[in-house]
């Protein structure tokens, strides 16, 4: 009966860890138009208002959250052909913490499932990335208390502004029982309990590791696209 709870649990958490930004379903990119560093710079703290908005009240519209990350998305993108190298240690510098999911567009076969996208997301996701150390968690909370986390390694790269990962332990029940996964035991869960895709577990196979390429990250907030192609807005928050 234990078990079978344990299992559920972990159902349904990697499905919400899923939505939550590691397999983000595509979202359509801009077409490229070159801004001076002044417009880009304007461009940028004018998406961000309205993204700082959006994690504070969760009050504005979907499309307008989108299109402030697209626009935002964009900006940084000129920032960083301008800038280099400098743009990616300006995230390295403000992305270790813990950070609360906010907005994602969702994974293709949630929209399959529900016939809707994930916007806002309705639970406690809280991500943590220590550069550092060079370790990621992922974990579900209930007020203060983990009902699953995920722990693993990851790796950024501040030229191009990729973060790899993989996850190696899961801890449930506020770390009551928690066990190692081994390298690309996530994706295996996923694949056996029919949450996640059988190509996670080739590509771990193959060395392959999950990414996010960070977008922005300031005192406030941070924006990323997934593997998959799809967005995600996260707030900064306390260490859980």
């Amino acid at each position: 009966y234990l078990c079978l709870n344990c299992i559920n649990m972990i159902k349904s958490v990697l499905f919400l860890t899923t939505a939550a930004g590691f397999q983000l379903a595509p979202t359509p990119r801009r077409a490229v138009h070159v801004l001076r560093a002044a417009d880009y710079a304007e461009a940028i703290e004018s998406d961000r208002i309205v993204l700082r908005r959006a994690a504070e009240t969760k009050n504005e519209e979907s499309d307008a959250v989108v299109d402030a990350l697209l626009g935002l998305e964009q900006s940084c993108k000129e920032r960083s052909r301008a800038e280099g190298a400098s743009a990616g240690a300006a995230i390295a510098d403000k992305l270790t913490g813990a950070w609360r999911l906010v907005f994602t567009t969702g994974t293709v076969s949630r929209q399959k499932r529900t016939g809707a996208r994930v916007n806002y997301f309705p639970v406690k996701a809280v991500q943590t990335f220590d550069l550092p150390a060079s370790k990621i968690t992922n974990g579900i909370f209930f007020g203060d208390w983990a009902a699953v986390r995920f722990f693993g390694p990851m790796e950024f790269n501040e030229e191009t502004r990729k973060l790899t990962f993989d996850f190696t332990r899961i801890e449930l029940f506020g770390g009551a029982l928690g066990f190692d996964l081994g390298k690309g035991g996530a994706a295996e869960i996923g694949a056996k309990t029919g949450l996640g895709s059988e190509n996670n577990v080739k590509l771990a196979e193959q060395g392959k590791k999950p990414f996010f390429n960070w977008i922005d990250c300031d005192d406030v907030i941070a924006t990323a696209r997934g593997g998959g192609g799809g967005l995600a807005l996260w707030t900064r928050t306390d260490q859980p």
